[in-house]
């Protein structure tokens, strides 16, 4: 009996495969860590393409110096679905300390990815992140150089991190305003702007709340932002312009003591209480809450009443004017949507309103002027038309109707 048992296991043994190794097939010492700050979350854009847009944190915490050289987000089976490399890789990393995709050893950065499918591309239930880089030794004076000769691992190497699951989908809100010649200024998804470069650590979390945040503001029919002195609110035509409710909810955050700054200038007595000036957030259900910043003070009412905690909004409500209140430098309907209902201690969450109208987008050089005051040449070529379910896009210039 003891024989027969001897037999069985040396055969086994023989069929085993060898599996005492430091490193199996598979498995890379990456030398750094790749991983989503918070859930991709799909959500159809004004360009008739699904976007996920989501950030991932890099970091080093090897003594070595790691330089990118490509990312690519990936299915679990391989298909590439965006690639990040070369100078636009380099423009889509933002680190404190320096520049260029070469992480020095205790570096911290973040890459802004946009993986844009076609409008009926399915979307994959997960995603993982495929990096190529190179790494070099640090000499005695902490400066890069070649990796010794016998280096066990080699100086240029590619990984595949664990893939990750997929966000759920946008909630469908109506739009915050009425009228044409709205621009979606700071918005999704493939530029980091002053909303998706805003990674903050609140209590020791890394924080990611505005993703899908616009900056609405409005020019008139000659292209206008403002006619008039720049320093003047008056100047701004849309300035007290009505703020809709986008969606049933309940009021749990507030704010209404913050002074109109001067239009042009510098934002003054900016605490982290009024950073986003007059605000209401509104909470519209299944873990989504609307924010609504700048807004006039005293004008946060509803039927002429004035709005508390735990008043109850109705989708189309009048709950307050356009303003220029807190970090702001020129009027301005600051709106996103997020999964708790303080707004820099939440995450943002996509959003599509359920109804617009493209007008075009502003090409690059024209956002840079935009607080110019001269007329604004609008690109017609692309974003325009109706548009239902969907996210106006960085810069695009919509029509909300009346």
């Amino acid at each position: 009996m003891l024989r027969v048992a001897a037999v069985v296991l040396l055969t086994l043994a023989a069929l085993a495969p060898a599996v005492a190794q430091s490193l199996r097939e598979g498995e890379t010492l990456s030398s750094i860590t790749v991983a989503p700050l918070a859930p991709p979350h799909p959500v159809r854009g004004g360009d008739d393409r699904t976007h996920l847009a989501y950030e991932l944190s890099i970091g080093n915490p090897s003594r070595l110096f790691v330089t990118l050289h490509k990312v690519e987000a990936v299915t679990p089976d391989g298909t590439v679905l965006a690639t990040l490399e070369g100078e636009r890789l380099a423009t889509m990393l933002q680190r404190f300390g320096g520049e260029g995709p070469t992480l020095a050893p205790g570096t911290v950065a973040t890459l802004f990815m946009d993986v844009a499918l076609a409008g009926d591309a399915p979307v994959p239930e997960r995603l993982a992140t495929r990096v190529g880089a190179t790494r070099q030794d640090a000499d005695k004076d902490g400066k890069p150089v070649p990796m010794p000769a016998d280096t066990p691992f080699p100086s240029d190497y590619v990984f595949t991190t664990a893939p990750f699951a997929i966000g759920k989908p946008a909630v469908v809100v109506e739009a915050p305003l009425r009228g044409k010649g709205w621009v979606a200024v700071n918005g999704c998804c493939d530029a980091i702007t002053s909303h998706r470069g805003a990674v903050m650590a609140v209590n020791g979390l890394s924080r990611v709340p505005e993703h899908f945040a616009i900056d609405f503001v409005k020019l008139d029919d000659a292209g206008h932002l403002f006619n008039g002195a720049q320093g003047t609110l008056a100047s701004y035509a849309f300035y007290g312009a009505p703020i809709h409710a986008v969606a049933d909810g309940t009021v749990v955050n507030l704010y209404d003591e913050a002074e109109e700054q001067v239009p042009g200038q510098p934002a003054k007595g900016i605490t982290t209480a009024n950073v986003g000036g007059n605000m209401l957030v509104v909470d519209i259900g299944d873990g989504n809450f609307a924010f609504y910043a700048h807004l006039q003070r005293g004008s946060l009412q509803r039927n002429g009443g004035k709005l508390k905690l735990g008043d109850r909004v109705k989708a189309g409500d009048v709950i307050g004017l356009l303003g220029n209140t807190g970090n702001s430098s020129a009027p301005h309907l600051h709106f996103h949507v997020m999964d708790g209902p303080s707004p820099l201690d939440a995450n943002g969450l996509p959003y599509v309103f359920r109804r617009f109208t493209g007008m075009g987008v502003l090409p690059p050089e024209e956002d840079d002027a935009l607080e110019s005051g001269r007329a604004l040449r609008i690109d017609t070529a692309r974003l325009t038309g109706p548009q239902a379910d969907a996210l106006p896009l960085n810069d695009q210039v919509v029509d909300f109707g009346e």
